[in-house]
């Protein structure tokens, strides 16, 4: 018996993409055949390969991209404090998010207290996120 398909949340990173990419190729085929038609071309190669991939709606996809972006989000302040671990200035991570070293900053220290305002106790920062945090910006 097939299962039903996951919720965007309960996928993990690798899924999330896959319904990106095959939301990717079908409006790519979409193009395509219209570019195709439109040009008095043949399409039925076109459609047929359309006709191959999953489904995937636009809603789903759009659900998956929501998804993957919290995880990246809520991953990129661990990067933050690896990288301020690792001797990084404040402006050097500012500059690899294409960003101010205040903005990079600001980022860390709200997402530090968004944790410590949880109910979680697993969620509340640690002495170790603090350390990498440091004083201010400057650097």
């Amino acid at each position: 018996m097939a299962q039903p398909p996951l919720a965007a949340d309960d996928r993990g990173m690798e899924e999330l993409l896959g319904v990106l990419r095959v939301s990717d190729r079908r409006e790519s085929y979409e193009r395509r055949i219209a570019e195709a038609e439109g040009a008095g071309r043949p399409v039925t190669s076109l459609v047929k390969a359309l006709g191959n991939l999953p489904g995937v709606t636009g809603l789903e996809a759009l659900q998956a991209s929501r998804r993957l972006v919290e995880l990246l989000t809520g991953a990129r302040w661990h990067m933050i404090r690896q990288a301020r671990e690792e001797g990084s200035s404040w402006s050097q991570v500012g500059s690899a998010l294409g960003m101010s070293k205040q903005a990079a900053y600001d980022f860390y220290r709200r997402k530090l207290d968004q944790q410590d305002a949880s109910n979680d106790p697993e969620a509340s920062s640690s002495a170790r996120s603090r350390a990498a945090q440091g004083a201010n910006a400057n650097g």
